[in-house]
C-alpha cells in the first residue's frame, strides 16, 4: 500500500537537495516549485505515518479507494460560483478569484514533486493534500502575505507531521524577529496549536463540505474562528530583506 513512499530518515543527499531549494526560495519567495522541492526532500517517514492515519479513517479510506480528485471539483469555477453565499465553496471561489489563484495553478507548480497520477491510494492522498492548501487559508482566515504563509506552515506541520514545514518557516521568523517583527513567533505557535486542535483534515470529504456554511464546516472540523493578525505586504518584506544582515547572510550562504 505504501510502495514507493520514502520511509527512511532524511540523509545528506536530501539535505543538500533541500538547501538548494531553500536558496531558490530565498531569492524568490513566490517559487512554489522550490517550496515543494524543500518539503519533499525533508518529509522523511512522516508521509507514511500520515497515510496510515488517513487510511485508518473510514471517510479517508473511501476517498482514497474511490480516487476522488479534489482538484477537478475546485477547478469547476462555474459550479462553485452557484453555491450559496457564505458557503465554504463560494467563499473559496471568491477568495481565490480575488487573488488570481487556482487549484490547477498549485498542482502545476509542484507537479515534479507530486505527480497527478492518482493511480495509488497514496498518490490520491498526496494530491488532495496539495489541493486543499487554499481551503485551509480560507477556513483559518490567513491571507497570502508572509505572516499568512507562516501561519499555514505551522498549521501544516501540526496537521501533516513533517518538520520540513517548520524548517521552512523558521528562517522567515528569525529574520523578521531580528528586524523587530517579533509577532511572527506568536503567529507560528498559535497556528501549531490551531492545527493540533482541528480534525485530521487530510481525511476530510471536502467535496461534501463545499456547499455547507463556512461556520458549520469550522464547527464540524474543530477549526477555531479566524483571528486577526498583522499582514506584511511585499514592500515591507523588501525593506526588511534589504536592511537585515541576517537575511543577506542567508542569501549569500545558500547561493554558494
Amino acid at each position: 500500500m505504501t510502495d514507493g513512499i520514502r520511509s527512511s530518515w532524511v540523509g545528506p543527499r536530501e539535505i543538500r537537495r533541500a538547501l538548494r531549494a531553500l536558496g531558490e526560495v530565498a531569492k524568490d519567495p513566490n517559487r512554489t516549485d522550490s517550496v515543494g522541492e524543500f518539503i519533499a526532500a525533508l518529509t522523511g517517514p512522516s508521509a507514511v505515518r500520515l497515510f496510515e492515519r488517513v487510511w485508518d479513517d473510514p471517510t479517508g479510506r473511501r476517498l482514497l479507494e474511490e480516487k476522488c480528485d479534489l482538484k477537478a471539483t475546485l477547478d469547476d469555477r462555474a459550479s462553485l460560483a452557484t453555491l450559496p453565499a457564505g458557503s465554504l465553496g463560494r467563499v473559496y471561489h471568491d477568495w481565490t478569484a480575488d487573488r488570481h489563484l487556482s487549484a490547477e495553478g498549485i498542482a502545476a507548480a509542484i507537479s515534479a514533486q507530486v505527480p497527478r497520477t492518482l493511480e495509488t491510494p497514496y498518490a490520491v492522498m498526496a494530491a488532495r493534500v496539495v489541493d486543499m492548501h487554499d481551503i485551509w487559508h480560507v477556513l483559518n482566515g490567513w491571507d497570502t502575505d508572509i505572516h499568512g504563509e507562516i501561519h499555514l506552515l505551522g498549521y501544516s506541520h501540526a496537521q501533516l507531521g513533517a518538520y520540513a514545514w517548520l524548517l521552512l518557516a523558521l528562517p522567515a521568523v528569525v529574520i523578521l524577529s531580528a528586524a523587530g517583527r517579533r509577532d511572527s513567533v506568536g503567529y507560528l505557535r498559535n497556528a501549531i496549536r490551531r492545527g493540533r486542535r482541528a480534525s485530521l483534515l487530510a481525511a476530510v470529504d471536502w467535496e461534501a463540505m463545499l456547499p455547507l456554511p463556512i461556520d458549520e464546516v469550522r464547527r464540524r472540523l474543530g477549526i477555531d474562528e479566524p483571528e486577526s493578525y498583522r499582514k506584511l505586504d511585499s514592500a515591507e518584506i523588501a525593506e526588511v530583506g534589504s536592511r537585515s544582515r541576517l537575511a543577506r547572510l542567508l542569501r549569500t550562504v545558500l547561493a554558494n
